[in-house]
C-alpha cells in the first residue's frame, strides 16, 4: 500500500487494524485526512509531574525530580494519557487528547509517537490498566517492566472510540532522562466498505490495504464495547475474521450478514 512520506494513509486508500485476539481485522476506507498538511505535532515532556513515585527494576521506588524526567532505572506501571495543553481547551476530555467517543464513529486518529531519548522503553495498554503483552500464549506478561515485549522511542497505534489507551515508559539507564515526545498523527474521516468480496479480499490480502496490528491480547468489555456500540459489530463477530484464500464462499457469507448490522 502506497502512503505518504509520513507513513500515513492517503485518501480514498484502505486501512485494515488487525486484532491478535479475535483473528479478525476492521476494514476502514479514509475517505479524507482531517488535518492534511499539518500532521506533525511537537507535544513537549511526558506528562509526569515533579514528586510522582515510580517503581524500578531493583523492586524500589523512586521520585520524579522534575516535570517530564523519568528517573533512571524508573518505568511507569499503570499507563498514562496524554493531557490538553494550551489550545486544546475542547477536546473530547482533556484528560486524554486521544479519546474519541461513541458519536466519533466517522473517524479514526492513526498515531504514530517518537520519544526522545529514543533510548526509552514503550508500549500501550488498551484500555488504560489492561497489559496487552504476552508470551508463550498467557504463560508471561510482558511490557516496559519485563525485559521483552516492548519498543523504545516509537509505537504505531490506531485508536478506537471510548478506549482510553495508557502509554507506559520505562528507563533502564543509570541517568535521570529528560524526555520530549513528538506525534505524527492522521485524524482520519472513515467508513467501512459495503462490499463482502472487497472486504475478503483487503483481509486476504489481494488488495492493497494499510496493516497495523494492534497490541490486543485480550479482548477488554470496554474494546468490545467500541466495536458493538460504535460500529455495530455483533458480540460474536468483533470483525471481520480472517480466513484462509480458499474460503471465501464462507467468508463472504458472514460478512454480508456482519455488513447489514453496521452502522459505518
Amino acid at each position: 500500500m502506497d502512503r505518504d512520506s509520513l507513513g500515513l494513509v492517503r485518501s480514498g486508500d484502505y486501512l485494515t487494524v488487525f486484532i491478535p485476539a479475535t483473528e479478525s481485522a476492521l476494514v476502514f476506507r479514509v475517505k479524507s485526512r482531517v488535518n492534511e498538511g499539518r500532521e506533525v505535532f511537537n507535544y513537549g515532556p511526558l506528562p509526569i509531574t515533579a514528586g510522582t513515585s515510580l517503581p524500578t527494576y531493583e523492586g524500589t521506588s523512586t521520585t520524579v525530580p522534575a516535570d517530564g524526567v523519568l528517573p533512571a532505572r524508573s518505568y511507569v506501571r499503570d499507563g498514562i494519557s496524554f493531557t490538553s495543553i494550551t489550545g486544546m481547551e475542547n477536546v473530547y476530555t482533556k484528560s486524554d487528547i486521544w479519546y474519541l467517543g461513541e458519536d466519533d464513529r466517522d473517524r479514526l486518529f492513526h498515531v504514530k509517537m517518537y520519544v526522545y531519548p529514543p533510548i526509552i522503553r514503550t508500549d500501550v495498554q488498551i484500555p488504560s490498566k489492561v497489559t496487552q503483552g504476552r508470551f508463550q500464549r498467557e504463560r508471561v506478561i510482558t511490557g516496559v517492566d519485563s525485559e521483552l515485549g516492548f519498543n523504545r522511542g516509537f509505537i504505531e497505534v490506531i485508536h478506537l472510540p471510548m478506549v482510553d489507551y495508557g502509554y507506559r515508559f520505562g528507563n533502564d539507564t543509570n541517568l535521570n532522562l529528560k524526555t520530549f515526545v513528538k506525534f505524527v498523527y492522521g485524524e482520519y474521516l472513515i467508513e467501512i466498505p459495503r462490499n463482502a468480496d472487497l472486504i475478503f479480499d483487503i483481509v486476504t490480502r489481494k488488495a492493497p490495504s494499510y496493516w497495523i496490528t494492534l497490541p490486543v491480547a485480550y479482548i477488554d468489555t470496554k474494546i468490545a464495547d467500541s466495536l458493538v456500540r460504535v460500529y455495530g459489530f455483533p458480540r460474536d463477530s468483533l470483525g471481520f475474521k480472517v480466513y484462509r484464500a480458499d474460503e471465501r464462499s464462507n467468508a463472504v457469507k458472514e460478512y454480508t450478514y456482519i455488513l447489514k448490522q453496521l452502522k459505518v
